[in-house]
């Protein structure tokens, strides 16, 4: 009998039970009409509760590895031919080294790929955000409210945002906030709003590379700002305002992706005043600002959401299946935000905003949070330290830095695409750093996620391209 890794840092007990026996089966170690242990004799072996092993085996049952057969127990039924046999997965359409390709791969279903480059956490790691009594109780109360949330949102998560939005000194009411469908929407919403087609857009340069590309398809001008380590670098963004005359600026205060850098107070101010002297409005992305607590200081904060634009989400901390994302806005600029929503997807899902509403209210998310925090500052000192043996740089202050992204340098010659290519090809999906400039800056670096960056396959890889000594 196999033992089940119970550190802090293994994949759940569930999904080692799953791997294991699907790999039996598959290699012909165990054949078809072979009988399992009982439920409680493999929760006894294997020191788990019985309901982890019912959930193992319903897993596996829906895979079509096992059956069950009422009052017998559970029999192998799926044989190694038929693993086999079973259809290859569909070539890849676009080269890793796209915003499409790379997308597709960090949403893909296969799970053999490492993450090393996606922006969401090992998928372990969310398994403690939501107890199944959070979920049962909002079940009950997304049974008892309407078939569908207000345009706007249900008003039990929106009150819940405006509180914890005020702890952070952002005054916004219940009325100034919408929810959306992940920050993406959220970001599409607030440009719609604010600007029409051949309008000029400022970002973050280098920045979310999905962003620069659904700005685009919305027939905008977008204009990257150059990206300090600071925050955007003020001589050449005041250049910019003076040149293109822009409706925004979409920016990332805290934990910037893919630098991991906050924006310093002091340039926050003077962005600030830059938009108010030249009449455009501040987009503040802020879906990783949760790791940072409230050490940071938002464009919304000092702003108290006069000419900022809030962006915030669950889906990357929470759980990546929950599509719910909010902005906080002017007042001025709601009711416009609401009817585009309206248009654009009628509501939202009462189910995932009610469960979003309870992890909140009990506390829960916070506890949750603060687990991310301290694992993830113990993930990347040990990730640039092995990423330093495979001969990638980093700046003086990166360990100092909080979040989920490391902004590693290439040695001289390197360049990202093929790199990123021929990782693909291995398995492992990293994120080049030309995909996140519109200037065409980047080639010599990479965005990697700290929770992924110590995988043996990773280092390995980049130990046989880089020849990085151990």
């Amino acid at each position: 009998m196999f033992t089940l890794a119970k550190d802090t840092d293994a994949p759940p007990l569930t999904e080692q039970i799953v791997r294991h026996y699907a790999q039996r089966i598959d290699e012909g170690a165990l054949l078809p009409g072979a009988r399992l242990p009982s439920v409680r004799q493999l929760a006894a072996r294997l020191e788990v509760s019985v309901h982890t092993v019912l959930v193992a085996l319903d897993r596996l049952s829906g895979l079509g590895y096992v059956a069950s057969r009422p009052g017998a127990g559970y029999y192998v039924q799926r044989t190694a031919a038929q693993a086999a046999a079973a259809p290859a997965a569909a070539p890849r359409a676009q080269p890793a080294t796209t915003t499409s390709g790379f997308t597709h791969s960090v949403l893909s279903t296969d799970a053999t790929l490492l993450q090393a480059g996606a922006g969401y956490l090992p998928r372990h790691w969310y398994e403690d955000a939501i107890a199944p009594a959070t979920l049962a109780r909002s079940l009950r109360e997304s049974a008892e409210a309407a078939v569908v949330p207000p345009v706007q949102g249900l008003p039990s998560l929106r009150e819940q945002l405006a509180a914890r939005l005020a702890r952070r000194q952002i005054p916004a009411r219940p009325e100034q906030l919408l929810t959306t469908f992940g920050a993406s929407q959220a970001l599409q919403l607030a440009a719609r709003a604010v600007a029409v087609p051949g309008d000029a857009v400022l970002v973050d340069d280098p920045g979310y590379f999905l962003l620069h590309s659904q700005l685009a398809a919305l027939g905008l001008r977008v204009v990257g700002v150059p990206r300090e380590a600071q925050g955007p670098d003020l001589d050449a963004l005041a250049a910019l305002v003076q040149e293109h005359r822009p409706r925004a600026f979409f920016t990332q205060t805290l934990l910037h992706n893919p630098t991991g850098a906050s924006t310093v107070p002091a340039r926050s101010h003077r962005i600030l005043n830059l938009a108010e002297a030249f009449d455009f409005v501040l987009v503040e992305d802020d879906v990783y600002g949760d790791l940072a607590g409230d050490a940071g200081v938002r464009l919304a904060q000092i702003d108290a959401l006069r000419r900022v634009i809030y962006v915030g989400s669950f889906s990357k901390l929470l759980s990546p299946s929950l599509r719910v994302g909010y902005l906080a806005a002017p007042l001025s600029l709601t009711e416009r935000l609401v009817d585009l929503k309206l248009m654009d997807v009628l509501s939202g899902s009462t189910l995932e905003e009610a469960l979003v509403a309870e992890v909140l209210r009990s506390g829960r998310y916070h506890r949750h949070v603060l687990r991310l925090r301290e694992r993830l500052a113990r993930s990347r000192g040990a990730a640039i330290a092995a990423l330093q043996g495979c001969g990638l740089r980093f700046d003086a202050d990166a360990a100092q830095a909080g979040g989920v992204f490391l902004w590693a340098g290439l040695p001289p010659g390197v360049l990202a695409p093929a790199l990123v290519e021929a990782a693909r090809e291995a398995g492992i999906v990293i994120a080049g750093g030309h995909m996140f400039s519109r200037r065409g800056v980047g080639a010599d670096r990479l965005r990697l996620n700290a929770a992924w960056a110590t995988d043996a396959r990773l280092l390995g890889f980049l130990k046989a391209q880089l020849g990085g000594a151990g």
